[in-house]
């Protein structure tokens, strides 16, 4: 039933040395795959000469796109491979990540049986660069917080989801952990518009809000299915702490206004405070 229901979007720039890793990942994922979509963003590494044999190996429909230039935005490469898309689920695979086998399928299952989902997510090991790991899963940093909403598998209510788990930060710690209903992002993306070029560093968590605007539900997989990889050259460890810091406000003033109450606005405020001391920004 889910055979070819996948389409994969893996958006890359300089990712060489890990592309053979990543792409045996999505090749794992088998039947499920019903296409593959890699975005090169003008990479200045040798990424197209190590992709391309690889990605003829693939049985599934492969395209590719290149920039001439660098795009400089995240959540571009996400419309241009969301455009390309007509699969019912869509894996947003950063270039750097890898997978466990099976991940695609266990969450198309999630999507499959709940119509009104608009996307399911696994816990996720991070990983440093030459493939350590650093942390297990993140539910120690989803619990860090007092409130242990990501120990077990979960369905969310898009309300819930958006209170525990979207606000006062982040907790779906890898995009590349996250399989989409497509339209649902779609739909996301269609009310985002020209939004979506102003975020470099907090764009994805702009997007899951953004999603939970409509009536929605979200499931979760307390299994680490994905390994995201923490490095220098990634686009948060390369951030500028002030820049990161102001989209983080930014996301805050929205939502206060999705949740208006007290103790929500509270956390918010703790949060920015213990953001600015880690940081360093007085």
């Amino acid at each position: 039933m889910l055979r070819g229901t996948v389409g994969v979007v893996v958006p890359n720039y300089n990712y060489a040395r890990y592309l053979p890793e990543r792409l045996a990942s999505i090749a794992s994922q088998g039947e499920v795959l019903g296409g593959l979509t890699f975005l090169d963003d003008a990479s200045t590494d040798n990424s197209m000469a190590v992709a391309e044999p690889l990605l003829a190996e693939f049985a599934c429909p492969v395209s590719v796109l290149r920039n001439p230039l660098n795009s400089g935005s995240v959540l571009r490469q996400w419309a241009r491979g969301l455009a390309e898309t007509r699969t019912p689920y869509l894996w947003i695979a950063e270039a750097d990540d890898t997978a466990e086998p099976g991940m695609a399928e266990i969450l198309a299952k999630r999507l499959a049986a709940d119509p009104a989902a608009a996307f399911a997510f696994a816990d996720s090991a991070a990983i440093g660069p030459e493939g350590e790991v650093i942390e297990e899963s993140g539910k120690r940093y989803s619990a860090a917080m007092g409130d242990p909403v990501l120990e077990r598998d979960a369905a969310f209510p898009a309300g819930e989801f958006l209170r525990r788990c979207l606000a006062p930060r982040n907790l779906v710690v890898s995009a590349s952990a996250v399989l989409w209903r497509t339209e649902a992002l779609r739909a996301a993306f269609a009310r985002l518009r020209e939004e979506v070029a102003r975020w470099r560093f907090a764009g994805d968590w702009r997007v899951y809000v953004e999603a939970m605007r409509e009536d929605a539900r979200v499931h979760y997989v307390a299994r680490p299915l994905s390994r995201h990889r923490r490095h220098g050259g990634s686009v948060t460890g390369a951030a500028s702490a002030a820049a990161h810091y102001a989209e983080v406000v930014a996301l805050h003033c929205l939502l206060r206004r999705l949740l208006p109450e007290e103790q929500a606005t509270a956390r918010m405020r703790r949060h920015l405070s213990d953001l600015r001391r880690a940081w360093a920004l007085g």
